[in-house]
């Protein structure tokens, strides 16, 4: 993860632009694993980049927490796109532990950018996600959907409730990550969400 930040930090520093933050879904979303990268696909009403890509794979709610001042903070993004709770059980977290250090994530952003508008990113579908974690993860989606309603400038995105991302050709071999496939559907589903943002580019 160090060495991806550190990669990060060696790009030019462009400001005001939207930030996304998060795991493994962001990371790959970039020429290095044979994706048309973020920053091409997704692009301002202008046609003019927007997009800045800091995601670093196998993260989850603790490392970008600790990682924010050096990956976030220095792009003073006005909308930042945050996905938190992939890879929280790899490292023992549970989802309300993970909850709980993303909604400090969301407090620095808030502090260091009043009126960022932060869209929350909630848990993605495998290709072979059981009807079980279906709920499980539609159940949790509440508390981040009611933080997100009664917090100002702050918007859930529940993935699980898109049909298009329970396809099973949209994902690499391992059953978790996306091709280009997949990240054209994410294309097209960032486009429409964030559309009043992307008037501003």
């Amino acid at each position: 993860m160090e060495e991806q930040i550190a990669a990060y930090e060696q790009e030019p520093v462009i400001e005001g632009q939207i930030v996304f933050y998060g795991p493994s879904h962001y990371t790959r979303w970039s020429e290095r694993f044979g994706m048309i990268p973020l920053q091409e696909a997704l692009r301002g009403q202008s046609g003019a980049p927007c997009a800045v890509n800091r995601g670093f794979g196998s993260s989850c709610a603790e490392h970008q927490l600790y990682y924010y001042p050096r990956a976030v903070r220095p792009l003073k993004p006005k909308v930042l796109v945050y996905t938190f709770l992939a890879n929280g059980p790899s490292f023992g977290y549970s989802p309300e532990e993970s909850w709980e250090l993303a909604q400090r994530v969301i407090a620095y952003a808030q502090m260091d950018f009043p009126g960022i508008h932060i869209y929350l990113v909630g848990a993605h579908p495998s290709r072979d996600i059981t009807p079980e974690k279906v709920r499980e993860h539609q159940e949790f989606a509440k508390r981040i959907e009611e933080f997100a309603e009664n917090t100002a400038n702050c918007s859930f995105i529940n993935i699980m409730d898109y049909e298009q991302f329970f396809r099973k050709d949209i994902f690499v071999e391992d059953g978790i990550h996306y091709n280009q496939t997949g990240y054209d559907l994410y294309k097209d589903f960032y486009t429409e969400v964030l559309k009043d943002e992307l008037k501003n580019y």
